[in-house]
């Protein structure tokens, strides 16, 4: 396979050194198990090679907004941003880190249901990549656009979603070598858009000066609550996108529910709501409930749990009350199997519950 030397700046159109025939090829030879191993290397070369181009990144955003491509060319055009972002971002300018920004944002923007979910889940993943890097100091309004998107699609709402979870894994709840550079800045502004108004507002007093990056709003505690009892009250989780999203939205609390302080979790009724979806006669909605009841269990276990926290032991007489004992105690009868028919999704359950 004979591909050109990815090599010199690229101005306006697409050079011939990333012509989009040359890609396709390229990812063909990688792709086709019939090829042998040197095509296959070689290919993987070139397109490693345009990646470190100058112009790579505003021909990857070209790639991956273009609907008209496929899913494998889409996916390299983000991999190009990929590569600016988590390799190059020291090199560039102010004007080439918005520029960056901006690109992404419009990714987000123009996502679609039918657009495979690993190309939406890596502009997620690029968004958090420039998240750890500017935000809460360059980038100031991300949380007002997340609530925007939160407004739209179910494919918009998963993309929040999917960013919310990973900046809380990545900032707050384990340690990321880029985030831990700005660890307390982005757990403080993690901390601002997850809590309730009310929480909010009784500690805006001790931020001082520092400019506020929450969005108006309720925080995505209370926000994510209201969902998934939105989805309750209105039958919507047999549409199988909602059902993913609800499903996402309780892995999203889970995260929280590790770090955000017990009077949050209150407010915001997050026990509640995990207890209301352990009731629904789902296994994989029941199962995430039970993953995000349990992280509540494990944090009574930390060192700062029995410190006055009058909220917490509140919550631990919710979770004692005699109708969510018989709700845990129903739903582990049911979710019992027989080793000889075996329902794996149910022992899954019935593990967890144990647990």
């Amino acid at each position: 396979m004979e591909l050109p030397q990815p090599n010199g700046a690229l101005q306006g159109a697409p050079s011939p050194s990333l012509d989009l025939s040359h890609i396709t090829r390229a990812l063909d030879a990688i792709h086709d198990p019939r090829s042998p191993n040197s095509t296959r290397q070689d290919a993987s070369a070139y397109l490693e090679r345009a990646k470190r181009l100058p112009d790579a990144p505003q021909h990857g955003f070209a790639l991956a907004n273009d609907k008209s491509h496929s899913s494998a060319v889409r996916h390299y055009g983000l991999s190009l941003l990929e590569y600016s972002i988590r390799y190059r971002w020291e090199d560039h300018t102010p004007e080439q880190s918005d520029q960056l920004r901006f690109w992404v944002i419009e990714l987000a923007r123009n996502i679609h249901e039918q657009d495979p979910l690993y190309l939406r889940n890596k502009i997620a993943q690029l968004w958090v990549e420039i998240a750890k890097r500017i935000w809460a100091a360059e980038w100031m309004d991300m949380d007002e656009l997340l609530v925007g998107f939160w407004h739209g699609s179910v494919a918009h709402k998963m993309l929040v979603l999917c960013v919310l979870e990973t900046i809380t894994e990545d900032f707050v709840n384990h340690e990321d070598h880029v985030a831990g550079l700005r660890g307390d800045d982005l757990g403080l502004a993690c901390w601002e858009i997850f809590v309730p108004a009310a929480v909010f507002d009784e500690h805006s007093s001790s931020r001082g000066s520092t400019p506020e990056v929450r969005s108006r709003g309720d925080g995505w505690l209370r926000r994510l609550s209201e969902f998934l009892d939105q989805c309750l009250m209105h039958d919507a989780l047999q549409d199988q996108q909602t059902h993913s999203c609800a499903i996402k939205a309780l892995s999203t609390l889970r995260t929280a529910t590790v770090w955000v302080s017990s009077t949050s979790m209150r407010d915001a009724q997050c026990v509640e709501t995990y207890y209301r979806y352990l009731a629904t006669p789902d296994v994989s909605l029941q199962t995430a409930a039970v993953e995000a009841l349990t992280a509540f269990y494990e944090r009574m276990y930390s060192h700062k749990v029995f410190d006055a926290d009058t909220d917490l032991l509140e919550m631990i007489h919710y979770l004692l009350r005699s109708d969510n004992l018989a709700v845990l105690r129903d739903v582990y009868k049911w979710s019992l199997v027989d080793v000889y028919d075996l329902d794996h999704a149910k022992y899954v359950l019935s593990k967890k519950l144990t647990e």
